[in-house]
Order: structure tokens, then C-alpha cells, then sequence
């Protein structure tokens, strides 16, 4: 976001050194019909002010500091004006300047700044004609200075709601990025940590009885834990691959994930394929569906697989169904075993708060509740050509 703007900077400056040039012409053939002295004052003066406020380009040189001395020099110019009868003149590229930093000032200054600057503005623009202009042209020079000053401020007022609207629009791309990677971090730790504290628990209960198996558990502890680390280290990669991008594309820097990882995290739920059934119907592996959609479908179902380990730990049967019904692609997780406690109010879990939102965000719907005694259902439907 930041390269694209230091790109454009020296054409803009390149710009803004021909319209101080062509000003200064201007001001030369003004003081033409004023006198010898007045012809290279105003547009020598003029070019000094310039040239102060072409210094805002330079790298690290803040708009405000190049504003107040640009202010200055033109408020000691009306002075000398003043004292020498007219001399420096009135200058347009003096005006033109104090009109361009007017507008770089008002465009991101706090408030208070602002109303300074505008002060300051009209006192330099509208003096500038009554101070060195002689007495039979100034009040038209100073009627003139006002509409000028007025044409700035309307232009420096579009300017700051144009940049304000765009701040905003960076600042919820950039809270909906924290957002997503959040939930992210959230989803792929809490899947792989729940499978360890379940495969430990598994593992103290058969120590004493069953030794032998105890070593099972410890594989799936190690297996999680690696899965855990590998994911962390995608989520590491995801933010420094996006260092520096304020984009916030989201759909660019998130971890990427699919249908086919939902084979993936069933097999890792049910290592040994006793009592979870997946089913993905081929015409959802055959269809084109959006990025965001495939991975909701995952996402939906790895936060489910997660509250059967968390919530129902005793269930025997767990089925996952994937499939495709009138245009949306319909996400089905059903498992028996489910205790009196209710997973949507689980006072630590985020998860199908998260899901819901993901859900919800590409116009789908969730349903996540009883299904008869002792067992829960869990239905997610998308459009299914959303987020492509």
C-alpha cells in the first residue's frame, strides 16, 4: 500500500514544479504593468515559497513543519511589501503554494490544526493583495484572494473526506484480516490441543490396565502436536509472506485450506476408522466452488470434530456428509454421545461464534443443536458460488 503512493510522488512533484513555473510567468507579465522593480519580485518571491513547500516530498520531512515556514516567509514577504512600498509584489505562484499546502495540511491534520491552518490561510491569501498591491488595485486583488481561498478550503475539505474514507476502509480491512487470522489461530490450535489432552487423557486411563497400548496414545500426542507446530509455522509464513501489505486482502494472506483437507481432519479425529464416516458427495468434488466456500466447509467441520472431542468424548458414531442441494453446498456433522452440557455456551469457546460468522459472511446459514436424545447435529449451507 505505502509503495504505491512513493511511486506516484514524483510525478505529482514533477506536476506541481510546472504549475509553480507557469505561475511564475504569470507573475512576471503582472508586474509588467506595475513597474521594473515589480516585474522579478513577485515571481522570485513566489518561487522561494515554492520551493519551501516542494521540501513535504522529501523522505521523513512532515507537511506541517514545511507549512510554517512556508506561512512564515510568505507573512515576512507582505511585511517587506509593506515597508518597501510594494516590494515583493503580489505573486500567484506565492498564492498557488500557500493554496497547496493549505490542502496537504487540511487533508490529515487533526481538527484543531485544521481550523489553525485555515486561519492562517485566509490572513496570508486575503493580506497579501491589501499589504502589497497599491492602493487603487487592492480591494480588487483582495476580492479576488477570497473566492481563491474559498475554492481551497472547498477543495481541502473533498480532500480530507476522500482520505478519511479511505483510512476507514484500510482500518476495517485491516480488523477484518486480524479477525480472520484470529479465528485461525483459534480453529488450528484448539483442534490439535483438544486431540493431545484427549489422547493424554486416553493414555493415563490404559497405562495402569493396558500398558502396551500406552504407546498409541503417545504416537497421537506426538502426531497432534507436530500438526499443531505445522500449522503454526503456515500461520507464521502467511504473516511474513503479507509484511508491509495494508491491502487486506485476507483472501490472499489466509492459510488456505479445501475439501480435500476435510478427509484429513476426519482421519486424524478417527485414526483408527471405528466410529467416524465421512461421505463428500462426488458431484461437490466435481462443482467449482469459491475458495472461501471450500474452506468454510472445512473450517465448519474441524470446529465440529473439535466439540465432539470436547463435549461428547463417549460418542460411537460421528458422521460427516457433504453435499450439494439447491445451488448451496450444504455441510452435515451428527454425532450420538452428547451429555446435558450444550457447546454453544461453552463460557471459553469461541469456536461456533466464529463459525456462525464465517457462515453468516458469505450469506450462508447455521444450525447447530439437539437431534433427539443424547445426540447433536450440527448444518452449515453456503451459496455455493459465493466468494469466488
Amino acid at each position: 500500500m505505502r509503495s504505491a503512493p512513493r511511486r506516484g510522488r514524483p510525478l505529482l512533484a514533477g506536476f506541481e514544479v510546472l504549475a509553480y513555473l507557469f505561475w511564475a510567468g504569470c507573475d512576471a507579465l503582472l508586474g509588467l504593468g506595475v513597474g521594473p522593480a515589480a516585474v522579478p519580485s513577485g515571481a522570485v518571491y513566489g518561487l522561494l515559497v515554492a520551493g519551501v513547500v516542494l521540501l513535504r516530498y522529501r523522505t521523513g520531512t512532515g507537511t506541517l513543519p514545511v507549512a510554517v515556514v512556508a506561512f512564515g516567509l510568505s507573512a515576512c514577504g507582505s511585511v517587506a511589501g509593506v515597508v518597501t512600498g510594494g516590494i515583493p509584489f503580489v505573486s500567484l505562484t506565492e498564492l498557488f503554494a500557500l493554496a497547496v499546502v493549505t490542502v496537504s495540511v487540511v487533508r490529515t491534520a487533526p481538527v484543531r490544526v485544521v481550523l489553525a491552518t485555515a486561519v492562517v490561510s485566509l490572513c496570508l491569501i486575503v493580506g497579501m493583495p491589501l499589504l502589497r498591491v497599491p492602493d487603487i488595485d487592492r480591494e480588487v486583488f483582495a476580492s479576488l484572494t477570497v473566492v481563491g481561498w474559498a475554492g481551497t478550503m472547498v477543495v481541502a475539505t473533498a480532500a480530507r473526506e476522500l482520505w478519511q474514507r479511505r483510512s476507514a476502509r484500510l482500518d476495517r480491512a485491516r480488523n477484518d484480516e486480524r479477525l480472520e487470522l484470529a479465528r485461525e489461530l483459534h480453529d488450528t490450535v484448539a483442534h490439535h490441543v483438544t486431540a493431545i489432552v484427549v489422547a493424554a487423557q486416553a493414555g493415563v486411563v490404559v497405562a495402569g490396565s493396558r500398558p502396551e497400548e500406552a504407546g498409541r496414545a503417545l504416537e497421537a500426542i506426538e502426531r497432534a502436536g507436530a500438526e499443531a507446530l505445522d500449522g503454526m509455522r503456515r500461520m507464521v509464513g502467511v504473516l511474513r509472506s503479507g509484511a508491509g501489505d495494508d491491502t487486506g486482502d485476507g483472501a490472499e494472506r489466509a492459510p488456505g485450506h479445501g475439501l480435500d483437507d476435510i478427509d484429513d481432519v476426519v482421519a486424524r479425529f478417527d485414526p483408527d476408522g471405528g466410529r467416524a464416516r465421512l461421505e463428500i458427495a462426488p458431484e461437490v468434488r466435481a462443482a467449482r466452488l469459491g475458495p472461501a466456500v471450500a474452506a468454510t466447509a472445512f473450517r465448519v467441520v474441524r470446529e465440529a470434530l473439535t466439540n465432539v472431542h470436547r463435549h461428547a468424548p463417549g460418542a460411537t458414531t460421528v458422521s460427516v456428509g457433504v453435499h450439494l442441494q439447491a445451488g448451496r453446498l450444504v455441510t452435515v456433522v451428527h454425532n450420538d454421545g452428547t451429555g446435558t452440557e450444550n457447546p454453544l455456551r461453552d463460557p471459553g469457546g469461541f469456536g461456533l461464534a466464529g463459525m456462525r460468522e464465517r457462515v453468516e459472511a458469505l450469506d450462508g446459514s447455521l444450525h447447530a443443536g439437539p437431534d433427539g436424545p443424547g445426540r447433536w447435529i450440527v448444518v452449515a449451507e453456503v451459496p455455493a458460488g459465493a466468494g469466488r
